[in-house]
């Protein structure tokens, strides 16, 4: 009997050592994009003109692609091919986002207290979205951009992302 109590909580002590997968390690694997929403504005001389957009098509293979390596740069693909439909001033118009991206990406763990961040850079420019949901087989992402043009004036945009996991 005290060898079978021993064994117990030597089991106990071993299972409470196992390590709790990290958010790279959580957020690693391929991911199909299966939404794209977008709402922002611009300014223009004075006028601020609101806009949303929403896929009308997303084409096959639209793939985010998180790879992990534990003590190295974590690798991402993106494979982009939709088609937006936007809306601006009462008038519909669609345009096509292609794109085939690779970079590094890393994670941060907000602990509850601040959203969860996935940060991709490419060529030296760094993209951050914040984790609005994620769970084991779905995730939504959210970038937010800030951009003044000399001549197009400023523009705000949200663009969510969402997608399962293969």
């Amino acid at each position: 009997m005290k060898k079978l109590l021993s064994l117990l909580a030597l089991g106990l002590i071993a299972m409470s050592c196992v390590k709790e997968p990290t958010l790279e390690e959580k957020l690693a694997g391929t991911w199909n994009l299966n939404d794209v929403a977008i709402n922002g504005s611009l300014s223009f001389a004075g006028q601020a003109v609101s806009f949303t957009g929403q896929d009308s098509l997303i084409r096959a293979n639209n793939t985010l692609e998180l790879v992990f390596v534990e003590d190295m740069e974590n690798t991402f693909t993106w494979n982009q091919d939709v088609r937006i439909v936007l809306n601006v001033l009462g008038q519909s118009f669609g345009d096509d986002l292609i794109d085939n991206t690779t970079g590094t990406w890393y994670a941060v763990d907000g602990g509850g207290a601040t959203p969860d961040s996935l940060y991709m850079t490419v060529d030296g420019d760094k993209m951050g979205f914040e984790i609005l949901s994620f769970l084991e087989t779905s995730m939504r992402l959210r970038n937010q951009t800030n951009e003044v043009d000399p001549t197009m004036g400023q523009t705000t945009m949200n663009t969510e992302y969402g997608f399962d996991k293969q």
